[in-house]
Order: C-alpha cells, then sequence, then structure tokens
C-alpha cells in the first residue's frame, strides 16, 4: 500500500487580487528604442545578449518611481542628465507608458 503524500506547507500563490502591471511600452530610453512588453504575467522572464536593455527595463520602473517620489529633476541628475538617457541617434522624446491594474475588474 503506498504511503499518503506528505504535505510541504507551501501554498501556491493566487495573483487574481494583487495589483499588477500588464503592459509597457518605452520608446528612446538608453538601450531601448522601440520596445513593448505585452502582456506581462506574473512570471516574466527577459532573456537576451550584454547590452540589449534587460537591465534598463528595470531602470525604467526605477525612474519612474524616483520621478514621483523625488521629483524629475533628481530622477534625471542620478542618470546624467536627458542626454544620457535618449537612446543614442535618437531624436525623438522618451516616452514610457504602461497598462496598471489595481484590481481583476478595475484598470
Amino acid at each position: 500500500m503506498a504511503k499518503p503524500k506528505k504535505k510541504s506547507g507551501v501554498r501556491p500563490i493566487d495573483f487574481r487580487g494583487v495589483p499588477r502591471i500588464e503592459s509597457l511600452h518605452v520608446k528612446n530610453y538608453r538601450a531601448l528604442r522601440d520596445l513593448s512588453l505585452e502582456p506581462i504575467t506574473p512570471l516574466t522572464v527577459l532573456l537576451g545578449a550584454n547590452g540589449s536593455g534587460k537591465s534598463t527595463v528595470f531602470d525604467v520602473f526605477a525612474f519612474l518611481k524616483e520621478c514621483f517620489s523625488d521629483g524629475l529633476g533628481a530622477a534625471l541628475d542620478r542618470r546624467g542628465r536627458l542626454s544620457e538617457l535618449r537612446s543614442r541617434s535618437s531624436e525623438g522624446p522618451i516616452e514610457v507608458e504602461l497598462a496598471y491594474r489595481e484590481a481583476p475588474r478595475l484598470r
């Protein structure tokens, strides 16, 4: 007779009620000339060669956080001003757009 499996005590996480970012679009921000991540799921993996912009995606979120908490000027100063943030050889503005859902039925 087989022994019953012992429960580990670890329960799966229910992401249905957790606020989350659903999509991200970035243009002309450092290595990210034109990036669209859609949909962003509870487990999203970024893969790419060195210098392809993986860490820059996380810096976009840090930059936005600093803009709201410390102001645009302070966030720019930490990154060497606007000329250091804009993608090389680009002339357009830096654009960041994200879709955020606070609750399952709210956008």
